[in-house]
C-alpha cells in the first residue's frame, strides 16, 4: 500500500537519480523503459482490480453533458481553491521547484518530464488516490475517506511549509470530493489533467527556451 502511495512522487525523481547514478546513454534509456514499463503495469493491475470490482463504475470515458459539467465546475473550484490559498504564498511551493529543476536536466527528460506530469501522474494518481485509496479504507463513511485521500495526497507532494501543504491537501479534498459525489474515475482523470497541463506547458517552455537558446 505504501509503495502505490509512494509511486508517483518516486517516477518524478527518477531522472535526478538516474543522472547521478546511471552512466551512458545506452543504460539511461533501458532504465526509463523499464521503468516506464513497470508504471504501465501497475496502472493496468490497478485499472483491472477497480474495472473488477465496480464494474458499473466509468474509467474508460465516454464524454456526457453532466460529466464534463462536472468537469468544468470541478476545475473551477480547484482553480479558485489555488488562487485564493496561492495567494497567502510567497514563493513557489517545493513540489513545483523541484519538477522545474527536473524539467531542465536536459531536452530529452523536458519531453519525459512532461509526459509523467501531464498524462501519467493524473492517471496514476486517481487510481491510487480516489480509486484504491477510496475503495480500500472507510467505504461506508464517505467524509473520512475523502478527508484521508486529501490528507495523504497533501503530504507525498514535498511540502516545506504550511500553506504549500494545505494547497495540495485542498486539491486531494477536491477532487476526492469530486469522486465520491460521481464515482466516475475518468472524469477525475480528466480533472486532475487539466491542473497539471498548464504548468507542465510552461514548464517544457521554459525550459526547452533556456536549452536551446
Amino acid at each position: 500500500m505504501l509503495g502505490l502511495i509512494e509511486l508517483p512522487q518516486f517516477a518524478l525523481s527518477l531522472p535526478k537519480l538516474l543522472l547521478k547514478y546511471v552512466n551512458g546513454p545506452i543504460v539511461y534509456i533501458l532504465t526509463w523503459m523499464i521503468f516506464i514499463g513497470g508504471y504501465v503495469a501497475v496502472t493496468f493491475i490497478l485499472f483491472t482490480y477497480l474495472q473488477r470490482r465496480h464494474p458499473e463504475r466509468k474509467i474508460i470515458w465516454r464524454p456526457k453533458g453532466k460529466e464534463i459539467n462536472t468537469i468544468i465546475i470541478g476545475f473551477i473550484v480547484l482553480m479558485s481553491a489555488k488562487m485564493i490559498i496561492g495567494s497567502f504564498m510567497t514563493q513557489q511551493t517545493a513540489n513545483d521547484a523541484a519538477i522545474e529543476k527536473l524539467f531542465k536536466i536536459s531536452v530529452n527528460t523536458s519531453f519525459v518530464m512532461f509526459f509523467m506530469t501531464a498524462i501519467a501522474a493524473p492517471v496514476v494518481e486517481e487510481l491510487v488516490f480516489r480509486g484504491f485509496l477510496m475503495d480500500y479504507f472507510f467505504t461506508d463513511q464517505p467524509i473520512f475517506a475523502i478527508l484521508l485521500s486529501g490528507l495523504i495526497f497533501g503530504s507525498i507532494h514535498s511540502s516545506t511549509n504550511f500553506i504549500s501543504w494545505l494547497m495540495y491537501v485542498v486539491m486531494g479534498i477536491i477532487l476526492a470530493a469530486t469522486y465520491n459525489k460521481e464515482k466516475n474515475l475518468a472524469a477525475n482523470i480528466s480533472l486532475h489533467f487539466l491542473n497539471n497541463l498548464l504548468p507542465s506547458i510552461v514548464f517544457l517552455l521554459s525550459s526547452l527556451h533556456q536549452m536551446l537558446k
